[in-house]
């Protein structure tokens, strides 16, 4: 796909500004067939290569296709890293046009002109001022200035001699047209209302990767987040928001990211969204606190760069502040029953911690004695915990290990157990990514969880999404593309309201979002924000998987 090779695409309105061919290996039908003409082939331009798309049919071969274009095999191997000598039936290949010449870049004179790069507030007028330049004159020198000029934006102006009075008088005009520099007030740049937002997406599109909660499973290409900030990208055109779209395939290189950041595009960018992986964060955190764009961590719970970029947002909170949450919904909606924390002598801290800030929170031992208890039901069974438990009321248990073997022991013998006593097992959503675990078990126990994402494919505007994007791209969105749409819609909105993220801002309920309640938090003065909302999500004994209500740390 198009997408896999770092080209940068734009889309405004409806309408994508693209430079190169979206996923055009996937979405564009090209019957190819044997002696068919080149000149009547799809061909995409990449870097210094131009390649023919050739759709793979019955019976062809790496040798037959190879004779059709007069090129070598590993030719062909070498355009297609993907694959590794075998090909099926439908298959799109890069086939390389040994016909094509690169143009010659036309030479410039550079003592004729400087090269200029535009800022914030700058304007033709200002420039006329300044240089001596007319629009007419710019746009011809400049093409890509017909989109209006944009911040970052590195352009050429011609040279022109002045006397020293015509110096000094444009240089005061000028100056009276400069607005007096000052802090910006909130997170987000002022935009006109006929401006266009700027926004980059920084994903591994091409890389197949894990999910950022489920570090052994695979999980699907993040093309489905792309997808679903495209669905939103369409959705707030209707409401007048325009965006541009700048996407980028970081792939999983930090390497890679240092090209990317150069680009001249960069600085004009009112929103970035990515990288995924945290270690490809830091050359793009750094930046964007430099030079104050919102920079928004769409998976990774690790909060290293959220405390120290004070333009940083971070969606997945820390696994800290999902343990503390997750206790204080313990604390609220059991005030007075008793809690049973299943811990073992070998496993993680997490549930101890838990235990222990739940004691914190319910206040004096005194006031609280026989509410909280530990229990190993690992080396003791489960003969001793029945003691414990009543049949004729819910059962509060809570278990946070992550090590997947001591969970489904745990599981199996809380499953047999409930057919006796009624539980409610407080655990943590990675149970129900465990491969081991049956998902009746879950519901056996009643498993009760914290996320920042849940789903319900219940509600009119899930629904219609999901039929749209099946229209639209030919298959059932996944999680990852609402998570695009979703990050896409929220962060958009916010910037046309020019909104401060705190405690008083206003939550996804109100941006008509798909799969989440957004709601950020300042970490610190001199850091970012982060998420604080989480939904309780339930798997119940009637065997429904549902959300219960919203929470928010520290509330």
């Amino acid at each position: 796909m198009s997408v896999n090779f770092n080209i940068t695409k734009e889309r405004q309105g409806n309408a994508i500004c693209i430079s190169f061919l979206f996923v055009l290996l996937f979405f564009v039908p090209t019957p190819f067939s044997y002696g068919q003409e080149h000149k009547n082939m799809d061909k995409v331009v990449i870097g210094d290569n131009r390649f023919i798309l050739h759709k793979v049919e019955r019976n062809q071969t790496l040798y037959s296709i190879s004779k059709i274009y007069d090129c070598s095999q590993e030719e062909i191997l070498a355009a297609n890293k993907t694959i590794t000598g075998v090909i099926k039936k439908g298959m799109v290949l890069k086939i390389p046009d040994h016909t094509y010449q690169k143009p010659q870049a036309v030479k410039i004179d550079e003592s004729k002109f400087t090269r200029y790069q535009i800022i914030s507030g700058d304007n033709y007028y200002q420039l006329n001022l300044k240089y001596g330049v007319v629009e007419e004159e710019l746009l011809k020198l400049n093409p890509e200035l017909k989109d209006g000029l944009k911040a970052g934006q590195i352009i050429l102006i011609p040279l022109k001699s002045r006397t020293k009075s015509e110096t000094e008088t444009i240089s005061k005009e000028a100056s009276k047209m400069e607005p007096p520099a000052k802090e910006s007030p909130t997170p987000f740049r002022a935009k006109g209302a006929d401006q266009n937002f700027n926004v980059g997406l920084y994903l591994p599109i091409s890389a197949t990767v894990a999910d950022s909660l489920k570090p052994t499973a695979k999980s699907l290409s993040f093309l489905s987040f792309y997808q679903g900030a495209l669905m939103a990208v369409d959705q707030l055109a209707k409401i007048g928001i325009k965006v541009k779209l700048f996407v980028y395939d970081t792939e999983k290189s930090s390497s890679n990211i240092g090209i990317l950041v150069k680009k001249p595009e960069f600085l004009s960018l009112d929103l970035l969204i990515g990288p995924v992986y945290p270690e490809n964060q830091k050359v793009i955190s750094e930046l964007c606190a430099k030079n104050r764009i919102p920079m928004v961590s769409p998976l990774s719970p690790d909060d290293k760069y959220a405390k120290m970029n004070p333009w940083y947002f971070q969606v997945n909170p820390a696994k800290k502040m999902r343990m503390e949450a997750t206790t204080d919904y313990i604390v609220k909606e059991f005030p007075r029953e008793k809690v049973i924390f299943l811990e073992s002598d070998n496993g993680g801290s997490e549930t101890r911690q838990m235990r222990e800030y739940l004691n914190k929170k319910r206040g004096a031992p005194e006031t609280t004695k026989g509410l909280t208890s530990s229990y190993n039901i690992w080396s003791k069974g489960t003969g001793e915990l029945e003691s414990q438990l009543k049949s004729d009321q819910s059962n509060i248990l809570v278990m946070a290990d992550i090590n997947e073997v001591n969970v489904s022991i745990a599981m199996n013998r809380l499953a047999l157990i409930s057919k006796k006593y009624p539980l409610i097992l407080i655990g943590i959503q990675e149970f129900t990514r465990m491969q081991s675990i049956e998902i009746e078990n879950l519901h056996s126990v009643n498993l009760r969880y914290l996320s920042t994402y849940f789903v319900n494919y219940n509600l009119p505007a899930v629904t219609a999404f999901v039929e749209n994007f099946k229209v639209e791209f030919g298959t059932e969105p996944s999680l990852f593309a609402f998570q695009g749409y979703d990050m896409t819609t929220f962060f958009l909105k916010s910037l046309q309201k020019k909104e401060r993220f705190s405690r008083s801002s206003p939550t996804g309920r109100d941006s008509d979002l798909l799969h989440t309640y957004y709601h950020f938090t300042k970490i610190s003065d001199f850091g970012g924000y982060t998420n604080d909302s989480f939904t309780v999500v339930e798997y119940s004994n009637s065997y429904e998987v549902k959300a219960l209500e919203i929470i928010r740390h520290g509330e």
